[in-house]
């Protein structure tokens, strides 16, 4: 199976640091003055009680945790602006994913959803928070994963009537139309979901923290190393050495939080916690939306060439009073349509330009905008594009076995771990219903072992009350399972994907022996003695054989000359006349 790091070198690799010129995010419109370029110190500080590496949503929450302790001293460092990572360039959505989670995961997510409203109610926070009258519409348009879902449903009606009570199936084509998704063949409903700017969000606690209690931010200061340290000052001895360009600092706890950025720092995760890279637009919303606003935020699920993960996803932003602004369609997606489907792409210094052009022609087709009457569009709303305002590119972390990764970091005493949010089912902003309670709860890990208490029994009541699900928990042994398991990688479509990444190639008759270089620039293929000949064809990899094959014919596919580091193998059954080509554990299948 193929993970492909980016365009240059397809080998699995580390992440690397946060670009330092960023696509701009249409939520830094109007960022904080206060927490732009901030520095609470004009110098860092040599010891801090915690690091935090990290200013997003969960770097916010864990700091708000941490410093309840009095006295404790936390330094949070970001590479770039405060929340310019992931955070600040979401599409806006809070909604917890209920009927598509274990029992355990869908009561937590609906714990944090909770959360978050109460604490923007209480203090009033200026983030533009908006619980969804109409909920949040999961609009289904494939018979596949609608049947998939409506079973889901189901199984949570019966195992939890309360939470199922908050969930509905939508079949009626006449409630569908008023949904404004009447191509859908069907649509599931859920009635927490809300809408926000994350950003906003984060930038209030943040200036909370930095104004009102001990937070000492240090932005435009990436972490570039952690070394465990027995380097004593007058009071304590510290364990760990942050590394910075503008120098170090000896920390008791590390905190990271950087989710698609992990495996910089922590090259264990390399493939555990995989950076996806995603986009997101802002369109100039048509009239009809502007005079009568969506009352639902939406999830499109199963369109041409999506699994349940590569979901499309969209809130509009509230419309000002006079009607003269605001309103603006935050539209992300089309994953399916960028380089290697976002896969281990951690540059978000450009937009992907077919993902882009895709969410611009994409949304008339699955929501009635209101652009029938446009003299070009098709009966779906084809043929009219929307025009952005904006478009970005934001970089997620895909955890390897579906579930976010929480708490120590396995063999690293003092280091811990809060990310990788998103991987399972739908994945519409799966950071918002997670981060706030995971990040916390690490942080509460953190006080225990800064008061010499036995962390790991606090971190088993808080699985046994339901405080974080087990399957979140960071331990070696999840660790040694999530290797076991297909590594995370693009969908590759039957032969399309794979067009692109080798063009040209035409292979004849080899020994087992043989290595050869064919076509492609530094790419290396040996095929097996069963192999008798095939050509390439336009649009694909492996195309029709000129003769019938044997079974057993095998063709692998180095990423270098040499014949080394295994890229794929490919087995080629007999009378393959249409190959479908589609992944397997011991890698890419061509079955007839």
């Amino acid at each position: 199976m193929l993970i492909i790091a980016d365009e240059k070198n397809p080998i699995p690799r580390c992440a690397h640091l946060p670009s330092p010129h960023p696509t701009f995010s249409f939520w830094h419109n109007d960022p904080s003055p206060f927490l732009l370029h901030h520095r609470t110190t004009s110098e860092l500080p040599q010891v801090a009680d915690v690091v935090i590496i990290g200013s997003g949503i969960s770097g916010a929450f864990a700091a708000r945790k941490l410093l309840e302790e009095p006295k404790l001293s936390v330094v949070m460092l970001e590479a770039r602006e405060a929340c310019w990572g992931a955070t600040g360039r979401n599409g806006g959505h809070c909604q917890p994913q209920l009927y598509e989670n274990p029992a355990d995961v869908a009561a937590f997510q609906l714990r944090n959803f909770e959360s978050i409203d109460a604490l923007v109610r209480k203090h009033d926070i200026p983030c533009e928070w908006q619980r969804m009258p109409g909920g949040g519409c999961h609009s289904y348009f494939s018979q596949k994963y609608f049947e998939e879902a409506k079973l889901e449903v189901e199984n949570l009606k019966q195992s939890d009537s309360k939470m199922g009570d908050t969930v509905r199936v939508v079949e009626n084509k006449e409630e569908l139309s008023i949904l404004k998704i009447p191509a859908a063949v069907g649509a599931v409903i859920q009635s927490k979901a809300a809408k926000l700017s994350p950003y906003k969000l984060v930038s209030w606690i943040l200036e909370d923290l930095v104004k009102n209690s001990r937070l000492n931010l240090q932005t435009s200061t990436a972490v570039v190393s952690l070394t465990p340290s027995k380097a004593s000052t007058s009071n304590s001895t510290s364990k760990w050495t942050v590394q910075t360009p503008r120098g170090t600092i000896l920390a008791h706890h590390v905190l990271i939080t950087t989710n698609g950025y992990t495996s910089y720092l922590l090259p264990q995760f390399r493939s555990i916690i995989v950076p996806v890279r995603g986009e997101m637009s802002a369109l100039q919303t048509p009239n009809p939306l502007i005079q009568q606003p969506l009352n639902h935020t939406y999830a499109f699920i199963g369109t041409v060439g999506q699994d349940r993960i590569q979901d499309d996803y969209l809130v509009q932003r509230p419309v000002s009073s006079n009607g003269n602004s605001g309103g603006e369609l935050m539209f992300g997606g089309g994953r399916t349509k960028a380089l290697h489907e976002g896969v281990n792409v951690d540059n978000d210094d450009t937009i992907d330009d077919p993902a882009a052009e895709y969410l611009r022609t994409k949304l008339p087709q699955v929501l009635d905008v209101g652009i029938s009457a446009v003299p070009s569009a098709g009966p779906r709303g084809e043929g009219v594009a929307l025009t952005a305002k904006k478009e970005w590119t934001g970089i997620m972390g895909f955890s390897r076995d579906g579930h976010p990764w929480v708490g120590a970091v396995p063999g690293s005493p003092g280091l811990w771990l809060s990310g990788a949010y998103t991987g399972s089912d739908i994945d519409t902003e799966s950071g918002m219903p997670n981060a706030a309670l995971s990040s916390q709860h690490a942080a509460s890990l953190i006080l225990a072992a800064h008061k010499a208490q036995d962390w790991r029994a606090v971190e088993q009541e808080a699985v046994r009350s339901g405080a974080i699900p087990q399957c979140y928990i960071s331990t070696k042994e999840r660790m040694e399972q999530a290797r076991k398991l297909p590594e995370l990688l693009p969908l590759l479509l039957p032969l399309l994907t794979l067009a692109a990444a080798f063009p040209t190639i035409s292979v004849n008759t080899y020994e087992d022996t043989t290595c050869q270089v064919l076509d492609v620039e530094g790419y290396a293929f040996k095929a097996n003695k069963k192999c008798t000949q095939f050509i390439e064809q336009e649009g694909s990899f492996i195309a029709t054989s000129k003769k019938p094959v044997k079974d057993g014919c095998v063709l692998q596919v180095f990423a270098s000359t040499d014949c080394t580091d295994v890229l794929a193998a490919i087995t080629v059954n007999a009378g393959c006349e249409a190959p479908y080509l589609g992944p397997a554990s011991s890698g890419w299948v061509v079955d007839c």
